[in-house]
């Protein structure tokens, strides 16, 4: 028998009192003899025939529909405004369509009728509660509810790169400024929508290439005349609100747009090189925000084991990577699933790459005496309850996190290092004290990102085939008893390369007793990471056999880690790595 949410109960029960469908000797009635024989108050009320099962539908909503994604879902602008963004961040509500005097609301806890019955004052409708994870109504609400100033793509022409060369005359007339400001458009809109994290526009001897990063990997979209190349620099800086006089200097500069139905935040980077300036602009998508941490691939145990990391009131939780393993995106759904409790969280970052909602972020600025230990120093001063620091650099920094963890918070940061243990290693290195890390490090997460099979066009083959040349992997695949592994032959979704998307390979080492006291004798690394191991960590490379087994990556992934480790497979990998 499930069990009775009481409170839940006697909130519905004021509700029906409050519309007049019950009186109050009849609730406390119910209620009452419902605590005492274990029955549910409301279904009392039915059978003595108080209240109909309908009205107290009305007062719940209803039941609560399931929704997976709010991304997919057409949501009509005059529909957002129906329900104040104060009081849907407040409630975590967000109304999504509209049917006659019923409206339907995206709920991460739909069964508040508390909060449907305010949504339903408020809003003068009916409230039909929408099930959707918080993360999905999180950018429902910053997507829809923004209040950033939004930089206008001209879309007439954002279409494909690829139909762009038949333009390129035309572009180059400088006389033809409107095609300059489709162009710059182009690129972005279609850098999103090939799930691209940057966009490179490069001067070269004679005209411009441009090339996008996708899932780690840099492709050539296409070259651009030399005519052309300052119009589209201005057009880009002027975006950025960069000084279009300088091109002597390096430069940074960002903005907010709508591309691809999407709300993005650009951030771009200019420097000046042989042959003109170059711009990266880093695509930072909304959508890559609200993730998950199944999301991310982490394994069901692990999410348990960090989100019970995540309830602590104090210690030090380190996420561990080389560049570009998703180390931010980590900290990002780490702080989205603490910012669901009523807690004060304090970052510094450098840069603030995603601005959440109700979390106080700064950014560093050492070049005048605000680095990122000033902060931590200055963000005990605010009482916080939890501190992200985006990236551990040095001792100064690392040894504020370490103190702030220690006198009663929770501390969470990142720093570059292979695996767990290593990041232990690191930090000791960095001249961090053995008691200190002893005594406040909880746990280090180390992860890396690999390429994901497409999955519309997976195929299986075999393991012998694939690792003919390589013996010591064959052997490696044979004795997990992994005989066939997934390859993707190219379609369109993927461009023809066989990816789509990125996965992360994750180890969670969690500080016990008999680490921390090899912490402090200075244990070297491997028998540190042998200890661990002997506890319970899974390690990286299982992980990456786990999900080769369930074909969610390829033999390519397992050789991109390989390739970072010290193993006897090395040798293989640089074979295959050159046919």
């Amino acid at each position: 028998m499930s069990k009775i949410d009481w409170e839940r109960e006697q909130t519905v029960l004021k509700l029906l009192h409050k519309q007049k469908a019950l009186t109050a000797d009849q609730a406390r009635e119910v209620y009452q003899e419902g605590m005492r024989s274990e029955i549910s108050a409301l279904d009392l009320a039915v059978q003595r025939g108080y209240v109909t099962g309908d009205q107290i539908d009305e007062v719940r909503g209803g039941p609560a529909q399931e929704l997976t994604d709010l991304r997919e879902m057409h949501i009509d602008p005059s529909i957002v405004s129906l329900i104040a963004p104060d009081l849907g961040r407040r409630l975590r509500a967000f109304p999504v369509g509209i049917a006659g005097d019923d409206l339907t609301v995206a709920m991460s806890d739909p069964d508040d009728v508390a909060a449907i019955d305010e949504l339903r004052r408020q809003s003068g409708h009916r409230i039909r509660p929408l099930r959707v994870s918080d993360p999905e109504v999180a950018w429902a609400m910053d997507t829809y509810w923004a209040d950033d100033d939004v930089t206008e793509l001209d879309t007439k022409v954002a279409g494909r790169v690829e139909g762009l060369s038949e333009e390129v005359d035309r572009i180059a007339d400088l006389s033809d400024a409107p095609a300059v400001v489709q162009l710059a458009s182009t690129l972005i809109t279609e850098g999103v929508n090939r799930g691209a994290s940057d966009v490179h526009i490069e001067a070269k001897r004679q005209g411009v290439t441009v090339r996008y990063r996708i899932d780690g990997m840099i492709e050539h979209a296409m070259d651009l005349p030399d005519t052309i190349k300052a119009a589209l620099l201005s057009r880009v800086k002027i975006m950025s609100n960069m000084d279009i006089g300088e091109a002597r200097l390096p430069q940074d500069g960002r903005f907010t747009t709508q591309a691809a139905g999407r709300r993005v935040d650009v951030r771009a980077a200019l420097r000046p090189t042989a042959f003109g300036e170059n711009i990266v602009l880093r695509l930072l998508d909304k959508n890559r925000l609200y993730i998950t941490f199944e999301q991310l691939g982490m394994s069901s145990s692990l999410r348990d084991q960090l989100e019970g990391i995540l309830r602590a009131s104090r210690g030090l939780l380190t996420i561990a990577g080389g560049t570009g393993s998703g180390k931010s995106t980590t900290l990002y759904a780490a702080l989205h699933a603490l910012r669901q409790r009523a807690l004060n969280i304090e970052t510094v970052e450098d840069p603030i790459e995603y601005q959440l909602e109700g979390i106080n972020q700064s950014s560093a600025r050492p070049d005048i005496g605000a680095g990122f230990a000033e902060h931590v120093r200055a963000m005990l001063r605010q009482d916080p309850d939890v501190i992200m620091v985006g990236e551990s650099r040095d001792f100064e920094t690392m040894d504020a996190a370490y103190r702030a963890a220690l006198t009663g918070h929770l501390v969470l940061t990142s720093l570059h290092a292979n695996d767990a243990p290593a990041a232990v290693t690191r930090m000791l290195q960095m001249g961090v004290e053995p008691y200190l890390v002893s005594s406040a490090l909880r746990a280090v997460i180390a992860q890396r990102l690999v390429r994901k099979i497409c999955p519309e066009c997976k195929i299986s083959r075999k393991v012998d085939d694939v690792l003919a040349d390589a013996p010591a992997l064959r052997k490696l695949l044979n004795e997990h008893r992994i005989t066939a592994v997934a390859a993707g032959e190219g379609c369109d979704r993927c461009r023809n390369t066989g990816f789509a998307g990125r996965t992360g390979l994750f180890e969670l080492m969690r500080m016990s007793p008999d680490l921390k006291q090899m912490i402090l004798e200075a244990v070297d690394e491997e028998a540190l990471r042998d200890a661990a191991v002997s506890e319970g960590m899974v390690p990286m490379t299982a992980d990456a056999m786990a999900k080769l087994r369930s074909g969610i990556i390829g033999i390519d992934g397992l050789m991109e880690l390989y390739a970072d480790l010290s193993t006897d497979y090395n040798d293989d990998v640089i074979r295959l790595s050159n046919l």
